[in-house]
């Protein structure tokens, strides 16, 4: 994309604004055109573009976390590819393994008496043409290439619009991207909010969009003009629930390993803890040796991701500071970080003011919140009262309360006994719920159905004078076809 506006601009024909649009309103109609030429695409030419994704992840590994560190300032090398590379990879394996089951047609009953006439019902997978991605700056390559791939399997065309908050990655992705793939088939889009804003007034056939919920209102609004229907994957507060009767330090050690994963900059990270008075003091000193194990001083640091943006730095500062102004209690614990990468050491925080930004808002980073409750109901309850979270996660052994918590929550995930995992099991579709999204993709064959129209097909059998016995003038057959019909069902 950059070569035509440079080339639109150089020669003066355009204004930067009225070049980005352009050629962004270009590369749309060029995709639509070719979904156009070849609307049903077979298993082959989708495998094929699944094959590609898998290369450029693999050849441009390198390159990849070059760009992501550079980002980042700070990052390991061994977590990006873990993150950014691993999951794309076993993405494609299924989508592999399962494509040619998904693609074909799906059999329904027909009603009588069609059905004893021949008549055949189904529904049929059909591409939806033209897909938007937007996706956000905490996990970029992944989520890009994931989306893509979804739409790739169900026979689209695909444009991705990358975070200008990851200028390193979107410059590598807009100059290798296209050496795997014509910009008909994916094409990715770069540039600041007024590119963001033109990328989603664009009339897709289904535009996805990662992020937070206050720009995902915007989004909506934007896709509503056209009718564009929207899958947004957002986030909030997800809560862990540290119940009476589990093993303490294993919860705290899980809780703190998925807190501080990318230093808490995670979508279904755990945000704050539910548990009881008599078990805090248990936890905190659970939870404060699991993060010197996981992250000794004496490496400096060194397995510790950076906060990913100067102004998100400036926020896990002012959150920070927030929670040791209103007096509540703070655990601080040094694991080496140093604010030249824009590094933020783990912070526990307990019972802050229940109007204040930590209580309140999606913290996004290494910041712990622990709440005390009354008891399992009271946690419940406390979940209740917000908006509907992500991801939930709940510790504790005993069945009843286990069903307890998956019948009286609502939140698009839930693990039991562990955090996050629910996001790595390939058959679980991952998705929100009220104000954490709607709509899913990745797991499963969810993506496949989030990006194909199910279309339903009647065809006609032997007895083509059936339907036909519903056209006026109505007399006894009629009559008695509806006396036939018209009882209560038994």
């Amino acid at each position: 994309m950059i070569s035509t506006i440079q080339q639109n601009v150089t020669t003066g024909e355009l204004d930067m604004d009225t070049a980005v649009a352009q050629s962004i309103t270009d590369i749309f109609h060029t995709q639509r055109a070719a979904h156009q030429a070849l609307p049903m695409p077979d298993r082959n030419w989708r495998l094929a573009r699944i094959a590609r994704c898998v290369d450029f992840v693999v050849e441009q590994q390198e390159a990849i976390v070059e760009a992501t560190i550079a980002d980042w300032q700070h990052k390991p090398a061994s977590f990006v590819k873990a993150m950014e590379l691993l999951p794309v990879l076993n993405h494609a394996k299924h989508i592999r393994k399962h494509l040619a089951g998904w693609m074909k047609d799906a059999p329904r009953a027909a009603d009588f008496p069609f059905n004893l006439m021949g008549a055949k019902a189904f529904v049929r997978y059909q591409p939806l043409g033209v897909v938007g991605v937007m996706v956000p700056w905490n996990g970029p390559v992944a989520m890009a290439m994931v989306a893509a791939m979804d739409a790739f399997s169900a026979g689209n065309r695909c444009m991705v619009k990358i975070s200008e908050f990851s200028p390193h990655v979107a410059a590598m992705l807009e100059q290798q991207i296209p050496q795997y793939f014509d910009s008909s088939e994916l094409a990715i889009v770069t540039g600041e909010l007024e590119v963001s804003q033109q990328f989603a007034a664009l009339p897709f056939d289904h535009l996805m969009y990662t992020g937070s919920s206050g720009t995902a209102r915007h989004i909506m609004a934007a896709a509503a003009k056209n009718l564009t229907p929207v899958t947004l994957e957002l986030g909030g507060k997800s809560p862990v629930i540290v119940d009476s009767d589990c093993d303490i330090d294993y919860a705290a050690q899980r809780t703190m390993s998925g807190r501080l994963i990318n230093t808490g900059q995670g979508c279904i990270t755990p945000d704050y803890v539910l548990i009881e008075a008599a078990r805090l003091e248990d936890f905190l000193a659970a939870a404060e040796a699991a993060t010197r194990e996981m992250y000794p001083l004496s490496l400096g640091g060194r397995d510790y991701a950076a906060i990913a943006t100067d102004a998100h730095y400036q926020r896990m500062l002012s959150l920070r500071q927030e929670a040791l102004d209103s007096g509540c209690r703070c655990i601080e614990i040094d694991v080496g970080g140093e604010s030249a990468k824009r590094q933020v050491n783990p912070l526990i925080v307990v019972n802050p003011p229940a109007d204040s930004r930590l209580a309140t808002e999606e913290i996004f980073g290494p910041i712990l919140v622990v709440f005390t409750c009354d008891g399992l109901q009271g946690a419940i309850d406390h979940i209740n009262r917000g908006e509907k979270p992500l991801a939930l996660y709940y510790f504790g052994n005993e069945s009843d309360k286990q069903q307890q918590v998956l019948d009286q929550t609502s939140a698009g995930g839930v693990a039991i006994n562990e955090v996050m995992m629910q996001l790595m099991m390939s058959q679980l579709p991952f998705g929100g719920v009220g104000h954490s999204g709607m709509g899913s993709y990745w797991g499963g064959r969810a993506g496949f159905d989030r990006f194909s129209h199910a279309k339903s097909v009647f065809r006609q059998g032997w007895y083509k004078k059936l339907g036909a016995m519903m056209d006026p003038p109505y007399g006894s057959t009629m009559e008695n076809m509806l006396k036939m019909q018209l009882k209560k069902p038994k």
